[in-house]
């Protein structure tokens, strides 16, 4: 079985003679052979690593878009899921340099996928997406939108308010199952395992799905809204960690 436990793109500081360096330890690129992400996706972006991150790591993940394509891609892939029936993940996001966000203005930020679309017709093996959007009392939101009715085609879907400016904590987890208990909870800016910020029912079951065997962290997939106002402008990813079970938290 495939090793699942932490997959964290922020790593700890190295120490020399008691002294940090933030800059040692930062990775030079997202893809690392021994690291946390299998690849990246940059059709039409770039994902880079920066300094300093967020909650006093020393790097960070910047995913940026550059080309006006409804398909366009910066994302970090992580293939270590195996066909999971529960999946959990969390990550620090900051969109304070994607600029006053409109309503019609979406882009993803992150998404579970299967190993294969169920059914078959279905065009996207896509189990999770979410997405930042604009609206709502902040001007920022996240959409939760879950493949249900058992691959049929549907979707299951909730929209969360985000702060207006600041870093925010984001988990979720993911339970395939027959209906009535497949589900997708998530928590933003809450450190409570047992009080999800809000929950989505996956309407006649997941099951078809098997479970989670890809994530994708960064950028992706834009409305022309964002395509037309917020091209060149980074969203900054920090301290991805994807688990099976136990809740991860801050």
């Amino acid at each position: 079985m495939k090793s699942f436990t932490m997959k964290a793109l922020a790593l700890a500081v190295l120490s020399f003679a008691g002294v940090g360096s933030a800059m040692a330890a930062c990775p030079t690129g997202v893809a690392q052979p021994a690291g946390a992400w299998s690849s990246a996706v940059q059709s039409g972006g770039t994902v880079s690593i920066s300094t300093p991150g967020y909650n006093t790591t020393s790097c960070k993940m910047d995913a940026v878009l550059t080309a006006n394509n409804a398909f366009d891609q910066a994302t970090a892939v992580d293939t270590s899921p195996a066909n999971e029936p529960s999946y959990r993940a969390r990550f620090f996001f900051n969109a304070d340099n994607i600029t006053t966000i409109g309503a019609f203005d979406a882009v993803q930020i992150f998404t579970a996928n299967a190993a294969a679309a169920y059914p078959a017709t279905n065009p996207t093996p896509r189990v999770l997406q979410l997405a930042l959007l604009g609206g709502g009392a902040t001007g920022r939101q996240l959409s939760i939108t879950a493949s249900c009715d058992n691959g049929g085609g549907h979707s299951c879907s909730a929209v969360a308010a985000l702060p207006a400016t600041g870093t925010s904590t984001i988990e979720i987890q993911v339970t395939v199952g027959a209906s009535g208990t497949g589900a997708v909870n998530y928590w933003i800016n809450n450190n409570v395992a047992g009080t999800p910020t809000g929950s989505v029912a996956i309407t006649g079951g997941n099951a078809g799905w098997v479970g989670v065997d890809e994530a994708r962290l960064g950028l992706g997939s834009p409305t022309l809204g964002f395509r037309t106002n917020h091209l060149n402008q980074p969203g900054h990813f920090d301290e991805f960690d994807s688990r099976r079970q136990t809740f991860i938290g801050f």
